[in-house]
């Protein structure tokens, strides 16, 4: 029985580290791109969308008007976002905007935000299996998604949240293991003394 619960405390201090560490490698992305350049990558055709150029969060700006015809609001967490597509990339990147579309964007030609991989995108399978019920399309695997508006700007949330996740990481490991260990050679010595002390 003693062996059962010690077995459960391992893995609960494990599963805490692992919670912690998630979180770390969650906001370690988020403040590069935050903190990172300013100026935006322009992308003027669907030729320059090389998915291996831009496997992480990268601030692009992107020429092409969105297909009104293929575009589609949904709802994550009750916040409704449209996606789209753009004239000239068929369905190499889809555009997140929190703005309701409307005939007036036909009017805009550059669009500018956080490009990524579209697999990283929330929601990304809705989305996908949306686009193909209601359009006929298939996002390919390779596609990239832009999150328009989403411009490098570092955020004290962010900081504070990696500070506290860092932090949450040492306090855990230092009670579980450095000063586990001593608490448990404290006990085998005090043990040893009391053996000595009967015999």
């Amino acid at each position: 029985m003693r062996w059962v619960k010690r077995i459960g405390l391992w893995v609960l201090k494990v599963f805490l580290l692992l919670v912690a560490t998630m979180m770390i490698r969650f906001q370690i992305p988020e403040l590069r791109y935050d903190f990172g350049t300013h100026k935006p990558i322009d992308i003027r055709s669907a030729d320059q969308l090389d998915p291996a150029r831009f496997s992480r969060a990268t601030f692009a700006s992107i020429e092409g008007t969105p297909d009104l015809t293929k575009a589609a609001t949904y709802a994550t967490h009750g916040v409704p976002f449209t996606y789209f597509l753009l004239d000239g990339y068929d369905s190499k990147i889809v555009v997140r905007s929190p703005e309701l579309v409307d005939e007036k964007w036909t009017n805009i030609a550059v669009h500018m935000g956080r490009l990524r991989p579209y697999h990283r995108m929330p929601f990304s399978r809705t989305v996908r299996a949306g686009f193909h019920q209601l359009f006929g399309v298939d996002i390919p695997d390779d596609a990239l998604f832009l999150a328009r508006d989403d411009v490098p700007h570092p955020n004290g949330w962010s900081i504070g949240a990696l500070v506290f996740a860092a932090i949450l990481w040492c306090v855990l490991a230092y009670f579980f293991f450095v000063r586990g260990r001593k608490g448990m050679a404290h006990r085998r010595g005090t043990r040893d003394e009391e053996r000595l002390t009967a015999g």
